[in-house]
């Protein structure tokens, strides 16, 4: 299997659903369909009295397998406090301790755990290579909830990358096998995550219902983090709808649960969407200080992803000041850290808007070139609203 570097740097889609909506929906217990039996979470330690698929012991005398998950909770705690550095060492600390133990549903989320913190500051690559390593790992020792995350990790790299089919068809398989293992959290987070892309090629009605059911979901299964995610999303689809002010009441929803939980990350998103909808209500002051907080945090997590947001937000603020230098910069930083992170919608967002502010300085061949660029990721995302608009800006009406 291949070895992730260590923090290097820092159709049936309808069907399926449906099928999965029916399941959630039952009266019967999931141990009753199809003789399906719910893997529980305490199964995803090693335990000296359990056996594994194969026969053989899930932990044996020397393998640190409570050291192990002690650095695990050591290393969730880093990642939540923004300590992405601490964090990543933990986890190899861990992945090291049970090195040469019988392969376990430990060393499969292990793997996926890591990814997930490399995926959020934007180490894609990476992140990739973990999440297929964690996948390969829970099919060889048939660990179905293991094999489901790792399914749902994968899709969410195929999103950024804007391969928008492949994303849908693992999200399909996720849904499914989340189901049948009875993680309805995780089914939930996938019906968060199908919304966004509902929502991002047009198809508002759909994106509405599902985050809907994954709020709904996402609450009776205790998921704090998971709620505010899905507030998140809400804000903005709201926010796409022009209802501003219901954005906002998302929006300090979510916030007040990630300042309960001490979760940087959810900070961040939230205060650069906060940023965004200071912006669309002309705000100009409000979307200086959310932006602010949003690069903040993004630059102390070393999160790319998040910092090209924060960028790009600032350079809305500074544009409309005039300051079209140092927006200029700003966005060229932002596009940079875009490509980085192998993020093909924000790059193409940050592109139009590069456009923009050339055109406003009478530089119209760059602002040509940029919105061109900007047209084709589009085209390959498959966005018809956002590669209407620039089109309309490559050949304005007469």
């Amino acid at each position: 299997m291949p070895v992730a570097k260590p923090c290097a740097s820092g159709s049936s889609l309808h069907s399926a659903t449906e099928t999965a909506h029916a399941v959630l929906s039952s009266r019967h217990s999931l141990e009753n369909i199809s003789g399906v039996r719910p893997v529980t979470s305490h199964e995803t330690h090693f335990r000296r009295d359990s056996k594994s698929s194969h026969g053989f012991p899930a932990t044996r005398p020397g393998t640190h397998a409570q050291e192990a998950r002690e650095l695990v909770a050591r290393a969730h705690d880093h990642q939540h406090r923004g300590s992405v550095a601490e964090a990543c060492v933990a986890f190899e600390m861990a992945v090291a301790l049970i090195d040469g133990a019988p392969t376990s549903p430990l060393h499969t989320d292990l793997h996926r755990w890591h990814g997930a913190l490399l995926f959020d500051i934007g180490s894609t690559s990476e992140a990739e290579a973990l999440f297929r390593r964690s996948l390969e790992t829970a099919q060889f020792i048939r660990y179905a909830i293991g094999i489901a995350r790792a399914q749902a990790s994968l899709a969410r790299v195929a999103y950024r990358r804007g391969d928008l089919a492949a994303a849908k068809r693992q999200y399909d398989d996720a849904s499914l096998n989340a189901v049948a293992s009875g993680d309805h959290a995780l089914f939930a987070r996938v019906e968060l995550d199908l919304g966004m892309l509902s929502a991002l090629i047009g198809d508002i009605d759909d994106a509405t219902q599902r985050f809907r059911l994954s709020m709904r979901a996402l609450s009776e299964a205790g998921d704090d983090s998971g709620v505010a995610w899905a507030l998140d999303n809400i804000a903005q689809l709201r926010l796409q709808r022009g209802r501003l002010d219901e954005a906002r009441g998302a929006v300090s929803e979510g916030l007040a649960i990630a300042d309960q939980l001490g979760d940087s990350h959810l900070k961040q998103r939230l205060s650069a969407t906060a940023a965004e909808i200071a912006c669309a209500a002309g705000d100009i002051d409000e979307c200086d200080a959310a932006s602010g907080r949003s690069l903040s945090i993004a630059s102390s997590r070393g999160d790319r992803v998040g910092r090209a947001q924060g960028l790009r937000y600032r350079a809305r603020v500074e544009a409309r000041r005039g300051a079209t230098d140092q927006a200029i910069t700003s966005l060229e930083s932002a596009r940079a850290l875009a490509a980085q992170s192998e993020d093909l919608l924000l790059g193409a967002r940050v592109l139009v808007e590069y456009g923009d502010v050339l055109a406003s300085r009478g530089e119209a061949t760059r602002a040509q070139t940029a919105w061109e660029q900007a047209h084709a990721a589009y085209a390959r995302l498959g966005m018809p609203p956002e590669a209407i608009a620039v089109a309309r800006r490559l050949s304005p009406p007469a």
